[in-house]
């Protein structure tokens, strides 16, 4: 009986682990980047005021997006993007952004050092 009860709950915990792992959030699929902001920044519907900010590529569920975090570590902004292939890896952490009607700066991507990607924000 105890060989029974035993086999039981081994099995138990092997079909809970990969329901466990289902329920986790979010993955890094990117290094974070830290950017110093002289001016305002929008990203998504989030205006960012200047100063020091990290930049991280996560997917939760199947979507990627690109996750802003402040000083303390807390997210302060969080758009949808998309993986758009480079020539050559990055030397150089940046960001790229266009202005919109009024003169705002709109975030467009982001390049982290290293990588041979750009993660381009969705904007659909």
């Amino acid at each position: 009986m105890t060989r029974i009860l035993s086999i039981a709950v081994a099995l138990v915990g092997v079909i809970a682990l990969p329901a466990l792992a289902a329920d986790q959030p979010s993955h890094a699929i990117s290094p974070k980047a830290d950017f110093h902001l002289s001016h305002e920044l929008v990203v998504g519907t989030t205006t960012l005021q200047p100063g020091e900010y990290k930049f991280q590529c996560v997917m939760f569920g199947d979507k990627e997006f690109l996750v802003v975090t402040n000083d303390d570590g807390r997210e302060v902004a969080r758009v949808p993007c998309r993986p758009e292939e480079l020539k050559a890896k990055v030397e150089l952490s940046d960001f790229r952004y266009s202005r919109n009607q009024t003169g705002a700066a709109i975030l467009t991507a982001v390049r982290i050092r290293g990588e041979k990607i750009a993660h381009v924000v969705v904007t659909d």
